[in-house]
């Protein structure tokens, strides 16, 4: 994806692009923007500390500033806070305590300080400059903004996780194509590790589809998910409910069509008593060759379809696969939202419990932080929540 450059000459229209970087408008966070020399690298979002917590500022901004750090070609930072509060009524800016923690924190690791500011619901204002009165108006920021018709902000960091709307009508043929391919493949409670595709779709039209699963899950990608008919979405939501189908799914997505079939052969060698080829099984844990990034959007913005589709209780194998896509771009606020929707059906659910914990534990792929310069761009920016 072609990032797009474009000129900086304000405090007010450098905070008119923070949020194209994130792709959101971001509520109740502490963000950095790493730079490399006078060009960013991205975004980071946090979530702001609760006021009545005890949280460490020092370690929050020492996270932060060490995830920074590890961008490549870092060699300064911007913060930016955004508030709910009124800075008007309040005597000083607010979190300045973290903000001055994350200044030191940046000086100790040897990184400038481009700026600090603060957006609240009234205006913004600058933490190394604050403004002698009122502060700044927030239509300053809107007015810097790029003239961008095609370009549109989610409303909040969580409003893209929320899954998108599917009509009546295409959930019931989902749901009723889902139950046929089940009752010739076996429904996701059986534990049989990968069904006899090729000889059990062979006796049934309705799970036809399921005689190749790479190539039925790259023609899949290939297409809008709102142009899928519902055998299609629900063949996707079977190989999604069932953990050894889905990792293939993820890897090919990752990679390509041939690493697919090669998982989907590993797969079958392994629950055979073989070994599973470290190579393959590398970018599941974040490691390896930087994924295209589009590829990455299209396999999310698919499960999200199919996860929306498909019965209450069959979501969890795709709202994990969002959750892990989400990880593997860079969105883990998101992907917690999908984890935890999923861990909400099925408390015991594999993959979302092993998501959720990888983001606990601060963790995000390698590839992340391998970030082209860009003065703003129309790519995933890296976010950590505060969780």
């Amino acid at each position: 994806m072609t990032p797009t450059v474009v000129s900086v000459t304000s405090s007010a229209a450098f905070l008119a692009l923070v949020p194209r970087l994130l792709e959101c408008t971001p509520r109740r966070s502490l963000v950095l923007v790493p730079f490399a020399e006078t060009r960013s690298l991205g975004a980071m979002r946090v979530d702001l500390p609760p006021a009545d917590e005890s949280t460490s500022h020092e370690s929050i901004a020492s996270t932060v500033i060490g995830m920074a750090c590890k961008v490549t070609r870092t060699d300064a930072v911007a913060i930016v806070v955004y508030t709910d509060d009124v800075l008007a009524d309040l005597p000083a800016l607010p979190h300045r305590p973290l903000v001055d923690a994350a200044i030191a924190r940046a000086d100790i690791c040897g990184l400038r300080v481009v700026d600090a500011l603060v957006v609240g619901a009234d205006g913004w204002d600058s933490y190394l400059s604050p403004s002698s009165s009122m502060p700044h108006a927030l239509s300053q920021i809107s007015e810097s903004a790029p003239d961008d018709p095609a370009f549109t902000l989610a409303d909040d960091q969580f409003a893209a996780a929320q899954l998108p709307i599917i009509d009546a009508d295409t959930s019931l043929r989902v749901a009723r194509s889902l139950q046929k391919i089940e009752r010739v493949l076996g429904g996701a409670h059986e534990r049989r590790p990968l069904p006899q595709l090729k000889r059990a779709a062979a006796a049934d039209a309705a799970a036809a589809a399921m005689a190749d699963p790479p190539v039925l899950l790259e023609d899949a990608l290939a297409s809008a998910p709102s142009d899928l008919d519902a055998a299609q979405l629900a063949s996707v939501g079977f190989c999604l409910a069932r953990p050894a189908l889905r990792d293939v799914a993820l890897m090919q997505w990752v990679a390509d069509l041939v690493t697919g079939d090669a998982v989907l052969h590993a797969q079958t060698a392994f629950h055979r008593g073989k070994p599973f080829p470290e190579d393959l099984a590398r970018p599941m844990w974040g490691e390896g060759a930087q994924p295209d990034p589009d590829r990455l959007r299209r396999a999310l913005e698919l499960c999200r379809h199919v996860a929306a589709a498909v019965p209450r209780d069959r979501r969890p194998g795709a709202l994990s696969a969002c959750a892990w896509l989400a990880w593997a771009g860079g969105r883990s606020s998101h992907a917690a939202a999908y984890a935890e929707a999923a861990l909400e059906i099925d408390a015991n659910h594999g993959l979302s419990a092993i998501v959720l914990d990888v983001i606990d534990a601060g963790r995000l792929p390698d590839w992340v932080f391998d970030r082209p310069t860009s003065r703003a761009g129309t790519g995933s920016s890296p976010e950590f929540p505060g969780r």
